[in-house]
């Protein structure tokens, strides 16, 4: 593993179809970076660190299995995570929150594209340096 996974875990669509914009704004989403023994956790990345044990994420073991990984947990709402990659995509933003931010920002564009289109990113910063994204349910 070159580059972290970004476990994504994002409520099934009929859950959102449900509800009010007002409200899908406020939806849960949850993102894991999982870090591979020969990749150390950036210090950009670590002081980023956010976990809340209440809620279990469906981590799935065979993806990373007989893998020494550090797990950094991001837990927010559409609007937090709106916020968040505004400015962690930006040219000026320590590589190593790129890696993670711009594929997220990237797919949160494609499942709620009313809410993340409007943020620009670090278009100089190559996909070959992206985090794999895996989406889960």
């Amino acid at each position: 593993m070159n580059t972290p996974l970004l476990l994504v875990q994002i409520p099934p669509k009929d859950n959102q179809q449900s509800q009010a914009t007002s409200a899908i704004i406020e939806t849960e989403i949850i993102a894991i970076a999982v870090y591979g023994k020969d990749i150390g956790v950036p210090l950009a990345v670590s002081i980023q660190r956010v976990f809340d044990a209440e809620k279990p994420f469906r981590f799935p073991t065979e993806i990373t299995q007989g893998v020494t990984k550090t797990r950094i947990v991001y837990r927010y709402t559409l609007a937090q995570w709106h916020e968040l990659l505004e400015v962690t995509t930006l040219p000026t933003t320590p590589a190593a929150l790129k890696q993670l931010m711009i594929p997220m920002l990237l797919y949160m564009k494609q499942n709620f594209p009313d809410i993340f289109n409007d943020i620009e990113y670090d278009r100089e910063f190559g996909p070959e340096q992206y985090a794999e994204l895996i989406p889960m349910e």
